[in-house]
């Protein structure tokens, strides 16, 4: 995980509870902290900051007044300087990116230079969109399981995406993509998602496979499969669950090939898509071929 913020809560008192490097230089944490005093000097990377619980006595010693709470964004750019005091019990989550991240929206979502782009330094700030994504979004998902990595990647770039176009001073407007994927790059990514259903897949390695930047390839998927490129894999892999279910390989090994962590993993989603247990679906089928016969 990246030096600066992090390095200095695992020196402190602050408990890390999970955590998530997705590629280098952009990563996630989820901490809980309580009756600490913490500093950061001039961390190398950004920090996007969301209470999710407590916080109303955490206080930023060298910035503006105000208190934290849950729901409550701060925004530390790379470079930056602050002192925080905790008086009570709070847990929080850092979306860690750098400066680099915010070069390439720039130069690849926009065609524009993006070394001159300064991300605002905020504290204690209502920003609702970008809450709630990170609450209900990020925070459910099972950040080492692979079947969540790729939901758990477009999730950050939709945070970077958003702290670009509304906590960055000087970026250009992001385009409007219009069409989607050219047929035969819609082809090789659908081809390469199939062949790597058991392994954990990001945004990024997607879009370096199309040639596009994450914001154009994410939108330009989606107007041509109808769904998001997370959405899409899960149900690859859930069709592949039933393909393999009609053999008679053992359920937890078809949940390890289709990507699932366990198969009680495989059990809960394959029961949310289609109303029954593998079991239940193998067991379906083995009385159809039965009253066939």
């Amino acid at each position: 995980m990246e030096q600066g913020i992090y390095q200095a809560l695992m020196s402190t008192g602050a408990q890390l509870d999970n955590e998530c490097r997705l590629e280098p230089g952009l990563g996630v944490a989820s901490w809980r902290n309580r009756f600490d005093q913490t500093r950061y000097d001039k961390p190398g990377h950004h920090t996007l900051s969301v209470y999710l619980q407590g916080g109303e006595q955490t206080e930023r010693l060298d910035g503006p007044c105000g208190r934290g709470g849950a729901g409550k964004v701060c925004i530390m750019p790379a470079q930056h300087q602050s002192e925080w005091l905790i008086r009570d019990e709070f847990r929080f989550f850092h979306l860690y990116f750098t400066p680099a991240h915010l070069q390439r929206i720039a130069e690849q979502a926009c065609d524009k230079e993006g070394r001159h782009l300064e991300l605002v330094d905020r504290t204690f700030i209502d920003d609702p969109l970008l809450s709630d994504l990170v609450r209900a979004q990020l925070m459910p998902l099972d950040w080492a399981d692979p079947l969540d990595r790729l939901s758990l990647s477009h999730g950050c770039w939709l945070l970077m995406l958003h702290a670009y176009r509304h906590h960055t001073r000087a970026a250009a407007p992001l385009p409007t993509p219009r069409g989607g994927l050219a047929p035969a790059v819609q082809r090789r990514v659908c081809d390469y998602l199939r062949a790597h259903l058991d392994q954990s897949i990001t945004l990024s390695e997607l879009a370096a496979l199309a040639e596009l930047s994450e914001y154009h390839f994410a939108r330009m998927f989606a107007q041509s499969l109808g769904l998001p490129p997370h959405r899409y894999l899960a149900s690859l892999r859930l069709a592949r669950a039933r393909e393999l279910l009609a053999g008679d390989l053992p359920l937890a090994q078809v949940a390890l090939l289709c990507g699932f962590s366990s198969q009680a993993h495989l059990g809960n989603r394959f029961r949310q898509a289609f109303g029954m247990t593998p079991g239940q679906w193998r067991a379906s089928l083995s009385s159809s071929r039965h009253t066939v016969a």
